[in-house]
């Protein structure tokens, strides 16, 4: 009787391993992805949220990294946008971003979002931070980068600069402050859609802007973030020494704690790897010493400076300096090039306003210690982190310190 039961009992249990695990099972990266076909027609929130129970297909999951699978999310890829009609009388918008909820993923991750930052350490620049800023909401800036708004306030102090196409050809920047509060920042220009896909990666930034034409204002007020911006406050003021339009300035620490007072913002999430003892270059890294980005009105050059262990800026053959004459030198450049689309807008002169679609995937490469690696640059979402991936799915790690993302036209890019 005991050996039948015996029996009995290994037979039951060789069913249950056959039949598979339970609700603590592992999923590990040969897993597969489902992913809904959206309808072509521009859906409300709801009614994507039915388009789960369609029929779906799968893909496979993102390639591993070095700290364990991509995760596994729901796709939906892209399709079916159009335009909206945001204002009667009013152009339709055209563009993505203001189309999609944000945190639709529209790709599959390539890779995890970086770690946690141990206490003490900026989550967007590696260096060590002052505890009392840390748990502050990130600051983003539209600033200037015409010849008339050159030299721009404070750009030594960003943890993280991006360059935006705008009207024209030409560039804005778009800077981080988080770690450091500097005394003044400038000039502050308007935002455009374009700007969706860089701060909504922040968790709910301070955003500060002059403000926009009525359709892109409204656009993007319907994100998430602190709207802190010359259109909704009065803490702005007009410096007597910079021309009219290139003169709008604000002090940093009086928004800030406007945010306080509020109990407004988040703080960031990482945004990088960053290099320790254990993380070397990829072996893809070539040594390069100059690399030029060319947008169709200016070009963005980095120049190698082993001595000062980073990359010089200059613009159209011009060194790039701040507004105390400090050449701007940045321990990463990261370029990813970007689809611009038109969004329905034109400016005053009648030249079509385009948005950088920072959203999905594309080609992309890292400049870190006198070396370039090409990449893939990942960002599922309009919420998500984007990563920077070498062919085998490894997040490169960047040299703690600032960063500057150039979201360069396709085929931009000449180094060498």
């Amino acid at each position: 009787m005991v050996r039948r039961l015996i029996i009995l009992l290994l037979a039951l249990a060789l069913f249950s391993v056959a039949c598979g695990g339970g609700d603590d099972e592992v999923i590990d990266s040969g897993d597969l992805v489902v992913v809904d076909e959206p309808d072509d027609e521009l859906e409300s929130d709801a009614a994507a949220s039915e388009t789960t129970t369609s029929t779906t297909v799968t893909v496979p999951a993102g390639p591993p990294t070095t700290r364990g699978p991509a995760p596994v999310v729901v796709v939906e890829p892209l399709t079916g946008l159009g335009s909206i009609t945001v204002f009667s009388g009013e152009p339709v918008y055209r563009g993505v971003l203001g189309q999609i909820d944000p945190d639709r993923n529209i790709v599959s991750p390539a890779a995890l979002p970086p770690d946690v930052p141990a206490a003490g350490i900026s989550p967007l620049t590696g260096l060590p931070i002052d505890p009392l800023t840390a748990d502050r909401p990130a600051m983003v800036v539209k600033i200037d980068n015409t010849e008339k708004g050159r030299p721009q306030e404070a750009l030594a102090l960003a943890d993280v600069v991006f360059v935006e196409q705008i009207e024209g050809g030409f560039t804005r920047l778009v800077v981080v402050f988080h770690s450091n509060t500097p005394a003044v920042i400038g000039p502050i220009r308007s935002g455009r859609s374009s700007d969706i896909g860089i701060f909504g990666s922040f968790n709910n930034p301070i955003f500060v802007w002059s403000g926009a034409n009525r359709v892109q204002g409204a656009i993007i007020r319907r994100q998430d973030f602190v709207d802190l911006g010359a259109g909704t406050r009065t803490e702005f003021y007009r410096a007597d020494d910079r021309p009219g339009t290139y003169d709008l300035m604000a002090d940093p620490a009086v928004l800030w704690g406007i945010a306080e007072a509020n109990e407004d913002g988040g703080i960031p999430p990482a945004h990088f790897e960053f290099q320790n003892d254990e993380v070397a270059l990829p072996n893809t890294a070539i040594p390069v010493d100059h690399a030029d980005i060319s947008y169709p009105s200016v070009t963005s050059s980095w120049t190698w400076d082993g001595a000062a262990r980073g990359w010089r800026r200059a613009q159209s053959g011009t060194e790039h300096v701040d507004a105390k004459g400090n050449p701007v030198i940045a321990a990463n450049v990261l370029v990813a090039e970007v689809e611009q689309v038109w969004t329905g807008s034109v400016d005053a002169i009648g030249t079509r306003v385009y948005e950088g679609k920072f959203v999905g995937s594309g080609v992309g490469y890292v400049f870190v210690d006198g070396h370039m690696i090409e990449v893939t640059w990942t960002k599922p979402s309009i919420h998500s982190v984007a990563t920077w991936t070498t062919a085998d799915g490894i997040p490169v790690a960047l040299r703690p310190g600032q960063t500057w993302i150039e979201l360069a036209p396709i085929g931009g890019l000449t180094a060498g």
